[in-house]
């Protein structure tokens, strides 16, 4: 959800929609009190020679869109639609598809007792596939928001409906965003 991906689908229809939904989510997410642990994720390296993909590895080509980004890179930083600063957000460094991938995301989670997680971003056939299969893998129960996913252009809305259909039969759940916050509403205050 930083500002080089949400560039790519911002100025469509569909871009907007997702959005306004990711931020509704947001936002009721930190109206809990307390709010459960969010946890967002950033692709960037730690140098401009990308010393985490290599030159030659199939992500580096992947990532070449992105450039040399860094931690203050302007095109790795959050979206400003997505809220975040709240006192139980956690913002994380990655660099694959995997949100997981070079930073502390699975011992956080572990050490939170968190055994459910709840899935929104931007490319699903990378971030979010990626993110759900690792996670069922680990034993997590997944959710996706479908409304909160979206795929990069041409084919997005194809790509998007389609990774959904395959991660609904395997390991997620997907759900809705109206779905995702009266759960949201029943799960009670979370637990530090």
């Amino acid at each position: 959800m930083i500002n080089a991906l949400v560039g790519y689908v911002n100025g469509s229809n569909a871009g907007q929609s997702w959005i306004n939904s990711t931020a509704r989510w947001i936002n009721a997410v930190h109206q809990q009190t307390p709010a459960p642990l969010s946890i967002y994720t950033r692709i960037y390296f730690t140098t401009k020679q990308r010393p985490e993909i290599g030159p030659s590895t199939p992500f580096a080509a992947v990532a070449a869109g992105l450039g040399n980004v860094t931690a203050s890179s302007l095109e790795t930083q959050i979206y400003p639609a997505f809220k975040h600063g709240n006192a139980n957000d956690v913002v994380l460094q990655k660099t694959r598809y995997y949100a997981g991938a070079g930073n502390g995301l699975e011992e956080i989670l572990s050490s939170q007792q968190i055994d459910t997680v709840i899935l929104s971003g931007i490319r699903t056939s990378g971030v979010i596939a990626a993110t759900a299969y690792r996670l069922f893998d680990l034993n997590y129960n997944v959710y996706v928001i479908a409304d909160n996913v979206i795929e990069t252009p041409p084919s997005g809305d194809l790509v998007n409906e389609g990774v959904l259909t395959a991660i609904s039969k395997l390991p997620a759940n997907v759900i809705t965003l109206d779905q995702a916050i009266a759960a949201l509403g029943r799960s009670g205050p979370a637990i530090y």
